[in-house]
């Protein structure tokens, strides 16, 4: 007795795969954190404050070593004052610009009791 076979579907061309009203949203990393600790774990708070002076975000996590938080589309494009502590201890601050493209990303890093705080995801 031979198997039963599935059907398969008509794959899909290009041209249809690319028209305009199929492809997804297009989606922003607002903030990127990263932890190349090798052995340590750490809590590292956030906030993200509006130009008026609000909190638009803020959230507490905790980095195991080599972990990796991505905060995808939680804040309308524009400038930021971005805040990161790390273990309730060492602080940075920065004004970064948050959007669509990669440059436009708060890039918050931790290791061997550091915090960096930057703008922008490499692109290679």
């Amino acid at each position: 007795m031979a198997p039963e076979q599935t059907p398969r579907g008509r794959t899909v061309g290009r041209r249809a795969r690319d028209a305009s009203n199929s492809r997804p949203a297009a989606r922003s990393e607002d903030l990127h954190l990263r932890s190349y600790a090798h052995e340590w774990a750490y809590d590292v708070a956030v906030e993200v404050v509006s130009p008026d002076g609000d909190v638009a975000f803020a959230a507490d996590y905790y980095l195991q070593p080599g972990d990796a938080e991505s905060v995808i589309d939680a804040l309308p494009a524009g400038e930021y004052e971005v805040r990161a502590t790390l273990d309730n201890d060492t602080h940075r601050t920065a004004t970064c610009r948050i959007g669509a493209d990669p440059d436009r990303t708060a890039v918050i890093e931790v290791g061997n009791g550091i915090v960096s705080l930057t703008e922008g995801l490499p692109t290679r």
